[in-house]
């Protein structure tokens, strides 16, 4: 199959997927908001990027990841090498695939598709830093699905550090510093020996000073602090965490860096008796 009909049934198979994409359904549910897609589908390209960006900020709203869904499956269509709709694409599915509610299998399918996509982006411009950042972090969920060691044994880990090195050279701080939060997640979730807990902690400190306000960076240096028996000082980040104002940056990321947080107070509280 071509690109274009691949990102039809990959986009589709989302919308197949019980409550994907997360978020409570608002007001407005039915037959207006479901006209809403199809009606921005006709837009001209540069509007429905436009419009696909707007449905993102509020994609934890389940309406409006359906509805970002559907836009990002009529861009594909209507443009399968255009660069911008591929990132954004990609974008899409290195959300679906970062779902904690679902299954690691469909975790990694998604983040496989997404990597895919990522993938021609990079093809069609290797000079911007959306491709490369996409398909390191949609690599990183595939990785996840399937286990570190396996995918070490699948080579990815060379391929995930080209992309995500070339994503840094390009814009270090991309994605509110995304790049240094993926570079501090992978050192530390790599199996021993390759671990490497003092440098994941250096990224994780870089991603913060890019970006004061980050919470899935501090999400993650706590987690890194529980499994080195740092339990009061993980307490004092997911303390953070919960305090934080949504809003600074990417109310859903913020959100779901919350939630994230919050399912590891129990462990932390265990930990600290």
């Amino acid at each position: 199959m071509n690109l274009l009909t691949v990102a039809v049934v990959l986009v589709l198979s989302v919308d197949a997927a019980t409550g994907a994409g997360g978020g409570n359904v608002g007001a407005g549910a039915g037959v207006g908001a479901a006209r809403e897609p199809a009606a921005s589908a006709g837009l001209a390209l540069p509007a429905l990027m436009a419009r696909i960006d707007d449905l993102h900020r509020r994609r934890d709203d389940h309406l409006a990841f359906s509805d970002e869904q559907r836009l990002v499956q009529a861009a594909l269509a209507r443009a399968p090498n255009d660069y911008g709709v591929l990132w954004r694409a990609a974008r899409f599915y290195f959300w679906a695939s970062d779902d904690p509610g679902l299954a690691k299998e469909q975790r990694s399918r998604w983040g496989k598709d997404g990597w895919d996509i990522a993938e021609h982006a990079i093809a069609q411009n290797p000079n911007d830093v959306a491709g490369y950042y996409w398909a390191a972090v949609c690599m990183g969920n595939y990785a996840l699905g399937l286990g570190v060691v396996k995918a070490l044994s699948l080579g990815l880990e060379g391929k995930f550090r080209d992309r995500l090195g070339r994503a840094a050279a390009l814009n270090g701080g991309y994605e509110w510093g995304g790049v240094e939060t993926a570079w501090g997640r992978f050192f530390d979730k790599l199996p021993w020996p390759k671990r490497d807990r003092k440098q994941g902690e250096e990224h994780l400190r870089r991603a913060l000073a890019l970006n004061p306000a980050a919470l899935r960076a501090r999400v993650y240096l706590a987690v890194s602090y529980l499994e080195s028996d740092r339990a009061p000082e993980a307490k004092r980040l997911l303390d953070e965490v919960a305090a934080a104002p949504v809003g600074r940056y990417d109310a859903p990321e913020e959100r779901r860096a919350k939630a994230l947080g919050g399912g590891l107070q129990a462990e932390v509280y265990a930990k600290l008796k």
